[in-house]
C-alpha cells in the first residue's frame, strides 16, 4: 500500500460517523455482535476466532454454530475490519473465501450494505455474527457486543 493511502485512512477514520448528523470523534471502536436473548448461548468471541468464522472455517461456540453476515455498508468499517481483523486486502479477501468455497464446500458470508437489514438478519436466528462501530452497536436494541475487535488510538 502507498504511504500516501495509509494517510489518507487514518485520516478518514477520524472523520468518518455512522450518522451523518453525528458528533464528530476521534476515537472509534470496532466490535463483534450477535443477538442477546435466551437463544443465543455465544459469551465472547476472540480475534482469532472471529477471523477464522469470516474467512470461512466452521466455528462452533458454546454449542452454537456461528454464521458470518458481512457489514458492508459503510466502506471505512469495512476497510478497517479487513485490515485489523482479518489482515486482508478487499481483493485478497474476496479471493481467498472463493479459494476455500471451491475447495471445501460451504457458502461466502452473506453481505449487507444496509444497516437495518443487517440488524434484522442479526435479529432473525440465533448463531449469526456480525461487526460494527461500537456506537451503533450501543444504539440497536436486541444487539449484543461479544468481543471487541479494534479501538482507535485516542489523541
Amino acid at each position: 500500500m502507498k504511504t500516501g493511502t495509509m494517510v489518507f485512512c487514518s485520516l478518514a477514520l477520524l472523520l468518518v460517523t455512522t450518522d451523518p448528523g453525528a458528533v464528530l470523534s476521534a476515537e472509534r471502536m470496532l466490535v463483534v455482535v450477535t443477538v442477546t436473548g435466551a437463544e443465543t448461548k455465544a459469551a465472547s468471541l476472540t480475534q482469532q476466532e472471529v477471523r477464522r468464522l469470516f474467512l470461512g472455517e466452521t466455528l462452533i461456540k458454546d454449542g452454537e454454530q456461528l454464521i458470518p453476515l458481512l457489514n458492508t455498508g459503510d466502506p471505512m468499517l469495512y476497510e478497517v475490519f479487513l485490515q485489523k481483523v482479518i489482515f486482508l486486502s478487499a481483493r485478497n479477501y474476496e479471493r481467498q473465501v472463493l479459494s476455500r468455497v471451491f475447495r471445501m464446500g460451504g457458502r461466502r458470508p452473506a453481505a449487507y450494505t444496509d444497516s437495518a437489514k443487517l440488524l434484522e438478519a442479526l435479529r432473525s436466528e440465533p448463531g449469526r455474527v456480525s461487526y460494527m462501530w461500537d456506537d451503533m452497536a450501543k444504539s440497536s436494541p436486541g444487539i449484543k457486543t461479544v468481543g471487541t475487535l479494534w479501538q482507535s488510538p485516542a489523541d
